[in-house]
């Protein structure tokens, strides 16, 4: 060849492989469409599950909660299922409808703190139904440090103050205004749980009302969120009448002549201890067992409990006689009781559980006007430990003891240093007083009054005089709160008409 130029052949893709592509990536393309379409369905109907079952659950809480309300506000705790709406129908709300029903526990017939269960249902427009359960329990007074119905002097009918110098450790109600003088010297808070009141105002003393939050901790270890006003007053119970049923064994029969009772089936005991008129009461340890020493009069019966053998003897004079069974803990009187003293026995602990419990309600007939009389020292034989639990094997141990009378009463008799363990209610609704006071709270200078436990009041009683922090006049006092009691009252303690909330489920 001459010098001509030599040309290369060009090479060209098959046109065919452009269609595949094309198709290829249509199909990738369609398939994440589907896929998407699909997932946004799947998310949809996820969606719509998750809000049906939302207001499912949202229906069973309000038949829960509005159920619950039924029963706090029902004269008397029920014995029998109760459905709500009670007549057998639904709710009906925007969402759906929802029911619910109240059971009985099966051991309320022979416990006095009556537990429930609530069970709310709820059934949304579209979806599947879902249910609540919540278990209540009656409260009972024995959870308060402090309770009153009117903040103002059993004595003077003056305000009473709660001054910086105070310490409250547990819980504290008033159905009226408080009065509370604090200082801004950065002291310890004056209440150290939680305090309500049915009033919607404080009275405050010393600087005025809290404004910071180092005020309000100067008052509530909690600060101002450990202080709720305007709730619910709580009513004082109207009467002893069940106590006194509890000590019989039943609500009619009681009996008419003076004497010291252990109701009984033949040598089977039935209910507490009844005393019909004044009297003594004396408890002591002996051989760890449980005794107790009523005097009427010319008479006198010595009561020894005996838990472990699960047996009383009752002894008068010569004459002694065994009962199967131990009273249940009530020791009514429907007289005064003028003196009462001593020492309550360990709870019978077996391998570090309670097989019986030594406690013990001591009560009188409140809307007679019939008083307690404190004579002595009142005591656990173990003295609770507030800084370990309920089920500690120390805790495990002490007894619990409670008291309801008109005027509960320190007498002249007690010693300058004087202990009382248990929680005190002096008068009920229908009473115009009743207090916890010492009969000469404004004559001779005593010294500390410790109390373990709470104190339930109509009025507020005083125990002495303080000019600052200086006793003048009878004693100072020295009160702590015993937790143990909000889970484990004294039997047949009053209860405040309310309920705890102990557990909570949905399903």
């Amino acid at each position: 060849m001459d010098g001509g130029t030599v040309r290369g052949r060009r090479h060209r893709r098959p046109r065919g492989y452009i269609f595949v592509l094309a198709i290829t990536t249509l199909a990738i393309l369609t398939l994440l469409g589907v896929l998407s379409l699909r997932l946004a369905t799947s998310n949809v109907v996820t969606a719509r599950q998750q809000y049906g079952q939302a207001q499912a659950m949202h229906l069973a809480e309000a038949a829960a909660e509005i159920a619950e309300a039924y029963l706090r506000a029902l004269p008397m705790p029920p014995t029998s299922n109760i459905s709500y709406p009670t007549n057998g129908g639904v709710i009906t709300l925007s969402d759906g409808v929802c029911n619910a029903i109240i059971k009985p526990s099966l051991s309320n017939d022979g416990s006095w703190q009556k537990l429930y269960t609530v069970v709310g249902t709820g059934k949304p427009t579209t979806g599947v139904a879902h249910t609540v359960t919540v278990q209540l329990r009656e409260q009972s007074f024995s959870l308060y440090a402090y309770f009153s119905d009117q903040e103002v002097s059993s004595i003077t009918s003056g305000a009473i103050w709660f001054y910086a110098g105070d310490r409250i450790y547990g819980p504290v109600h008033s159905n009226s205004q408080l009065n509370i003088s604090w200082d801004q010297n950065g002291t310890a808070p004056i209440f150290a749980s939680t305090v309500s009141s049915a009033a919607t105002t404080v009275n405050w003393g010393g600087p005025g009302a809290p404004v910071s939050k180092s005020d309000w901790t100067d008052i509530l270890s909690g600060g101002q969120a450990a202080m709720t006003l305007g709730v619910n007053a709580i009513a004082l119970p109207s009467s002893t009448i069940e106590q006194q049923a509890a000590a019989w064994g039943g609500s009619t029969g009681f009996p008419a002549t003076a004497g010291i009772y252990l109701p009984a089936n033949a040598t089977t005991l039935t209910g507490g201890i009844y005393l019909n008129g004044d009297g003594t009461v004396a408890f002591s340890v002996v051989s760890n067992n449980q005794v107790l020493t009523i005097t009427q009069g010319s008479i006198t019966k010595t009561i020894t409990v005996d838990r472990p053998n699960n047996q009383t003897i009752v002894k008068q004079g010569t004459t002694s006689t065994t009962y199967q069974g131990t009273p249940n803990g009530v020791l009514y009187s429907t007289g005064n009781i003028t003196s009462l003293q001593g020492t309550l026995a360990d709870n019978y602990v077996k391998n570090q559980q309670v097989l019986q419990r030594n406690g013990w309600t001591i009560a009188t007939d409140v809307n007679a006007g019939k008083d307690i009389t404190l004579t002595g020292n009142l005591v656990y034989n173990t003295q609770p430990d507030a800084s370990k639990s309920a089920t500690d094997p120390h805790n495990l141990n002490a007894a619990t003891l409670g008291l309801v009378a008109d005027d509960v009463v320190l007498s002249t008799s007690c010693p300058n240093d004087v202990t009382i363990d248990g929680v005190i209610m002096a008068g009920g609704a229908n009473t115009t007083g009743g207090s916890f006071y010492y009969s000469d709270w404004n004559g001779g200078k005593r010294d500390i009054l410790t109390l373990l436990g709470g104190i339930i009041q109509k009025k507020r009683g005083p125990v002495g005089t303080i000019n600052g922090t200086a006793l003048v006049s009878g004693y100072k006092k020295n009160y702590n709160y015993d937790p143990r009691m909000v889970n484990n009252p004294p039997p047949f303690y009053p209860t405040t008409g309310q309920y705890d909330v102990i557990s909570w489920q949905c399903q």
